[in-house]
């Protein structure tokens, strides 16, 4: 196999920019094969992904894909730099060669001079001083680089030039070896994720942006209930904040800082929006605090403040599969994941911890659904990969 190409994703939901993207991918690369390591249940974001995650997984196949490998959720709820470190050691796992992502306007080598630049010196002094005056990570990187290429910082402004300089930054601090393919956005023609997550949230069904084999399966599942109801989300992870007090909070491993006794006092507040509004700062984001929420909701236990890189997936769970793509698997130098109950004869103890946790994520998923037939929990037992024709 003399190419390998691995998408980092979180398809949430799979929306014709994404569809693009494969497209793109594959006109530039010939027949070489694609699999998508995604996000499972829970998205980086700290919540729930709004469609679950076999029929995203679904979709990205029947949109290009050849596999879609679920990225596990301890990773999934790191910040933007650890998901970005533990993303690419899995497609490294899997046998990737390259790697490919969308961005606003960096080329391959604009990010390969900002991920070098990272490793001198001055830029090390510069970005500590950064994140010691409060600035969140992205805003520490961009300010330091300033000194260095200042239209190169500004370029990191943008979200998916930074994603893409993340990815970038893993790959050298791994030494791992996967070439780089950047794929411009099409700026003309924008398709927002966020835009139509929020619009079915609020009870209106997007009329674009979905590709054509999604579009009528899309309206089903909105129209029966089988997608995130947040409010129950949010219900649920304050009601997990107040069963806890800040002793208990600390023994998590998630808090730092005296952070737990503020966490503790804060989720009396009637609403779990307003008790993260009231311990928001500018050194704890809200994106920072939704995924140590939903860390405390899953059970998931932490050291606060890690730094560096995170313990490499050892295993890969399958979603979806192209029926005609199974010899991509063969790459792999961990096991595949066909059927969790097996997963015990063939996994370490923390790696069994660690799928445990994925397959409670997708219990709370279900849990937090709109439609309550849907909210049946152990269907990852139940339901095998998406095999598509």
């Amino acid at each position: 196999m003399h190419m390998f190409i691995g998408i980092i994703s979180e398809w949430n939901p799979f929306h014709r920019g994404h569809l693009s993207l494969i497209r793109q991918v594959r006109e530039r690369c010939g027949n070489a094969p694609v699999v998508s390591v995604m996000s499972g249940a829970f998205v980086q974001r700290g919540e729930p992904a709004l469609f679950d995650k076999g029929t995203r997984a679904r979709w990205a196949v029947r949109g290009g894909a050849d596999a879609v490998i679920e990225l596990p959720v301890r990773i999934v709820l790191q910040s933007a730099d650890r998901f970005a470190d533990g993303a690419v050691c899995l497609l490294g796992s899997l046998g990737c060669t390259h790697i490919a992502f969308g961005t606003e306007s960096a080329e391959a080598s604009d990010l390969e001079e900002a991920s070098a630049w990272t490793e001198t010196e001055i830029f090390s002094h510069d970005f500590l001083e950064c994140l010691k005056s409060g600035l969140s990570y992205a805003d520490s990187v961009t300010q330091a680089m300033k000194n260095h290429r200042p239209g190169l910082a500004d370029a990191l402004t943008e979200p998916n030039n930074m994603l893409g300089f993340q990815y970038v930054s893993a790959i050298r601090r791994r030494r791992l070896p996967l070439s780089v393919i950047t794929v411009r956005r099409d700026a003309a023609h924008p398709v927002s994720a966020t835009a139509m997550r929020e619009m079915i949230c609020s009870g209106r069904m997007p009329s674009s942006g979905w590709p054509g084999f999604s579009a009528s399966e899309a309206v089903s599942l909105v129209q029966s209930g089988r997608y995130t109801d947040y409010r129950r989300y949010e219900d649920a992870c304050l009601l997990t904040g107040r069963q806890k007090n800040a002793a208990e909070l600390g023994g998590t491993g998630l808090f730092s800082e005296g952070l737990e006794n503020r966490w503790a006092r804060c989720m009396e507040a009637p609403s779990y929006p307003e008790a993260l509004s009231r311990i928001k700062s500018r050194r704890y984001l809200f994106s920072r605090l939704k995924r140590t929420g939903a860390c405390l909701l899953l059970g998931i236990s932490g050291q606060a403040g890690q730094k560096g890189p995170v313990p490499c997936p050892g295993y890969a769970r399958l979603l979806a599969l192209r029926r005609t793509s199974s010899p991509v698997l063969r790459e792999s130098r961990i096991p595949v994941i066909v059927r969790p109950a097996r997963a015990r004869h063939v996994l370490d103890p923390e790696n069994l911890r660690s799928l445990l946790d994925d397959l409670r994520a997708s219990d709370m998923q279900s849990f937090c659904f709109h439609g309550g037939p849907f909210r049946r929990g152990g269907e990852d037992y139940i339901h095998p990969p998406e095999i598509i024709e």
